[in-house]
């Protein structure tokens, strides 16, 4: 029978104990993650986001594999033919693909947010060449607004650009105080969060077991899509992989402050929502809001999480939430999205670590109790 005191117990007692340790074990590796090539389509290729968060996992112990062109890991029971509940965020971040060559003109394969109508920042070129990814030229990515459209430009400084490349923006990681930026941040947020939250499962995968739980951590490739096109195409092809999981599927990404125009403050904790794309994608049932919102009312979590009642950008959730009830939308709170100046809060990362811990439990107990 499962238990949620005895598992809650075990969870919140090694977040508490172990989430700065567990942030600088991976840390060296984040570093590497926020730079390395995430192209849409893309991440596992070798010297790729997905090597790198297979290195991660492999530094914390983590049995992760690989299927269809997503990375997943499962904890607790493992012979259970069905998981209890599905944890997913997404590897991949904004690209861009040549339109045509002699103007070095780009479409786009992910949301536009430029924060003015003019916008310019580093970038890189890549190609897949030798069975890994390679970076064919570097340079500047140039977005100019223009009535309902973009018009997007590439300059390369080093190198040249070529039919077939994919277009990355590229800015590395600096730190000031407790804020990061750097491009990036959107994906490699989330998933840092959820290795973390896997790492703190692996820990507690005896408690798991006795409690007949089993839980997948998964990393998705393809989130991004065209602006007006399908997102989520990674999530989809899970959902051919696995069977819908007996609870539902918690989504983490990052969303965005409220300083543009969303429902969460930088280093005020993590960002929980109950309705992604104004309904388009996942509607939260209120249970599980009711959940949330009881949880951060008490002392030990008032502080860790900011309720979001607004609505978050549309994710992997949209195809998920065709496949099993979404229970929650966790996000770190970001400034500056789809730019080379993504923000976060370092506090905000070990936030997410104590919340879920105690988040995921109560969560289960609607069901599973």
């Amino acid at each position: 029978m499962y238990s949620y005191s005895n598992l809650a117990k075990s969870l919140i007692d090694r977040a508490v104990s172990s989430v700065e340790s567990d942030y600088q074990l991976f840390a060296p590796l984040f570093v590497r993650l926020q730079l390395a090539p995430a192209p849409s389509g893309g991440c596992l290729s070798l010297n790729a986001a997905g090597a790198i968060i297979l290195a991660m996992s492999l530094t914390a112990e983590l049995p992760a594999r690989v299927s269809n062109g997503n990375i997943y890991i499962t904890l607790g029971k493992q012979s259970k033919p069905r998981s209890d509940l599905l944890i997913c965020s997404h590897m991949d971040r904004p690209s861009f693909r040549v339109e045509d060559l002699d103007s070095a003109r780009l479409y786009p394969l992910c949301a536009i947010r430029t924060p003015t109508d003019e916008y310019s920042c580093r970038a890189i070129a890549i190609r897949y060449s030798g069975k890994q990814v390679e970076v064919t030229s570097q340079g500047e990515i140039r977005i100019a607004r223009k009535a309902d459209s973009h018009d997007i430009r590439y300059h390369a400084n080093e190198g040249a650009l070529g039919w077939g490349d994919t277009v990355l923006m590229h800015n590395p990681l600096s730190r000031t105080g407790d804020t990061l930026t750097g491009s990036g941040l959107d994906n490699a947020s989330g998933v840092l969060v959820n290795l973390m939250f896997a790492r703190l499962l692996h820990a507690c995968s005896d408690e798991l077991t006795r409690n007949d739980v089993q839980i997948i951590c998964a990393f998705t490739d393809q989130e991004e899509g065209p602006p007006e096109g399908l997102f989520g195409q990674g999530a989809a092809r899970l959902t051919r992989d696995l069977p819908p999981p007996t609870a539902g599927f918690i989504n983490i990404d990052a969303h965005n402050s409220r300083s543009n125009g969303g429902g969460a403050r930088l280093g005020s904790g993590i960002s929980h929502a109950f309705v992604s794309g104004r309904g388009r994608g996942s509607v939260v049932p209120l249970n599980f809001q009711d959940v949330a919102e009881r949880l951060s009312t008490l002392d030990d979590f008032v502080n860790l999480s900011q309720i979001n009642y607004g609505y978050v950008s549309r994710s992997d959730d949209m195809l998920l939430s065709l496949w099993s009830r979404c229970l929650g939308l966790v996000g770190v709170p970001l400034e500056n999205a789809h730019t080379a100046e993504e923000t976060i809060h370092f506090l905000d990362l070990l936030s997410a670590q104590r919340w879920l811990a105690a988040f995921v439990p109560l969560a289960l107990d609607q069901v599973l109790s």
